[in-house]
């Protein structure tokens, strides 16, 4: 078998068209990153970690508007020793103290334990809020979320009357009269 000038054009584009083929029946992850590698909260709560100290799914519950607030989540102390931390949230500080491998979980904790005297901020937002530890201070953004799902309102403070956010009615326009 020769090899002509005219046999090397054809493998080329062969290859080449191949090559596309290959690319094209990846998809977009050949050149965008794979959705299951990127690292989020599967949760309504935030993930964060400082030092020693992982928090998940902290997240603050009040109707919001000047009410008070609780919150909830979890601290693992992932540390080989002892951690006092402060946060405080919408300047209310909480202190506790876990032991090496220990953890709180605010939703287990006294309702004074964890609460959040004033929320300014509305549901749907966030609440600014610092963690203190080992001397190092880390601002957060935690969010606000009220009664509107079942799951939280066992954990709206005592005296939060939780009243269901009033639905809009459709307009006439909209149902096309």
């Amino acid at each position: 078998m020769r090899f002509t000038p005219k046999n090397r054009v054809r493998r080329t584009a062969a290859a080449g068209v191949i090559a596309l083929a290959m690319l094209g029946s990846a998809g977009c992850s050949a050149v965008n990153e794979q959705a299951t590698t990127i690292e989020y909260s599967p949760s309504d709560g935030i993930v964060e970690n400082a030092g020693d100290l992982q928090l998940r799914n902290i997240l603050v519950v009040s109707n919001g508007f000047g009410e008070p607030g609780r919150l909830i989540g979890t601290v693992i102390n992932d540390g080989d020793s002892t951690q006092e931390f402060t946060l405080t949230v919408g300047g209310a500080p909480l202190t506790f103290e876990l032991d090496a491998g220990d953890k709180v979980v605010f939703e287990d904790e006294d309702e004074e334990a964890v609460y959040v005297p004033e929320v300014e901020d509305e549901p749907g937002t966030g609440i600014e809020a610092e963690l203190d530890a080992s001397g190092e201070t880390t601002a957060l953004n935690i969010p606000v979320v009220n009664g509107d799902q079942p799951d939280y309102r066992p954990y709206l403070p005592a005296e939060s009357d939780y009243t269901p956010r009033p639905t809009e009615e459709p307009s006439s326009a909209a149902e096309g009269h």
